[in-house]
């Protein structure tokens, strides 16, 4: 099988999904919202920078424990959701529009980026990301991100596991994405979708659309942060529990500032 070639993200990445992504998506944060809680805590966290905030599903959760962050992503789209958010609630966050590789905000306590977002990126761009985040931080700040775990994703059918079928309905429209992924052994994975959006008795719009993450086993991961001014503290599941190498699918990595 031919392999597409993996490329970083570009802006407009996220325009097409940014409408529906919360209606898959928002559920999924719990977790690691409450893990992250338990880390600031840990750590005595006051002020954080969300690089990769998407529809700002952890600066809201955030931000209402009363944490001082800031928002930023790449897309426009994912931003103005976070944004019309943040009003709704009454919550008073700054959001900008930048780029984990080159944003400069100030220095925080903690830098996070949830949901494979440095998947996005290829790895030579992950290290350009790596070293900005440093430069972001606060002597001995800690830096919080999370990846899909290349061990478990490569050993028998694990990849089989991320194939997903969801259907939402709200009000007079039936949203319905169809998903199934490949991997090889240099740790990119691909996904294709199929994209269903029926409006009352009308025609379905249907789309198709692909897309390639670059993951990373615990240790490689170890490596570039170790290479870049980091201590790795932690990698563990999203859950909290232990990495294990062969049954853990995403690698949550707690890294110090050196």
């Amino acid at each position: 099988m031919k392999f597409p070639t993996h490329f970083s993200a570009k802006p407009s990445h996220y325009n097409k999904e940014a409408v529906h992504y919360d209606t898959f998506n928002e559920k999924n944060s719990t977790h690691i919202n409450q893990f992250l809680e338990k880390i600031f805590k840990k750590h005595r966290v006051k002020t954080i920078l969300d690089l990769t905030c998407g529809t700002g599903a952890q600066v809201l959760w955030l931000a209402k424990l009363g944490y001082k962050i800031i928002g930023s992503d790449i897309n426009n789209r994912m931003l103005k959701l976070a944004k019309d958010k943040a009003r709704k609630e009454n919550l008073d966050i700054k959001f900008i529009k930048g780029d984990m590789r080159t944003t400069q905000a100030g220095q925080f306590d903690a830098v996070i980026t949830i949901f494979n977002a440095v998947g996005h990126l290829t790895k030579s761009d992950f290290e350009k990301a790596i070293k900005n985040i440093h430069m972001n931080l606060n002597h001995k700040g800690i830096y919080v991100f999370d990846i899909f775990n290349l061990r478990y994703f490569l050993k028998d059918d694990n990849i089989t596991k991320l194939t997903i079928d969801w259907q939402k309905k709200s009000e007079n429209t039936t949203v319905r994405e169809i998903q199934y992924s490949t991997i090889n052994e240099e740790g990119i994975l691909t996904s294709y979708d199929i994209y269903h959006e029926q409006e009352g008795a009308n025609k379905p719009k249907i789309s198709k659309a692909f897309q390639t993450l670059q993951i990373y086993s615990a240790e490689q991961l170890n490596q570039m942060l170790q290479k870049n001014g980091f201590e790795v503290l932690r990698q563990c599941g999203i859950d909290g529990l232990n990495l294990i190498e062969t049954t853990t699918d995403r690698i949550v990595t707690i890294a110090k500032k050196k």
